[in-house]
């Protein structure tokens, strides 16, 4: 029997994470996404160290600049509409097996 390995995209990661933080259970998460609960976890503590040192190094070139506060606000933008797509996934799968949940 061979193993595949599974590749998440950079995007799911993010939301996982975000999710995580939202949710009382990241073990009822994890299964309602498919993954294992020690994978979020490694997730939260790689993308926490990215995101503040993406931060960090990027607002102190251009600090208040209106370029920065128009790319500050479309990331924004981005990661509440990708947030919003991947509810709707762990509602529609969560529906599948007959247990649904309330986001």
């Amino acid at each position: 029997m061979s193993t595949q390995k599974k590749y998440y995209s950079t995007e799911f990661k993010e939301n996982t994470v975000k999710l995580s933080y939202e949710r009382t259970n990241i073990k009822e998460l994890a299964d309602e996404l498919g993954i294992d609960v020690q994978r979020i976890y490694k997730w939260r503590n790689g993308i926490g160290t990215k995101s503040t040192a993406r931060v960090s190094s990027g607002t102190a070139a251009d600090s208040g600049s209106a370029s920065e506060i128009k790319r500050l606000k479309k990331e924004l933008k981005e990661a509440q509409l990708e947030l919003a797509i991947l509810k709707k996934a762990v509602h529609i799968f969560s529906k599948s097996d007959g247990n649904s949940t309330s986001l």
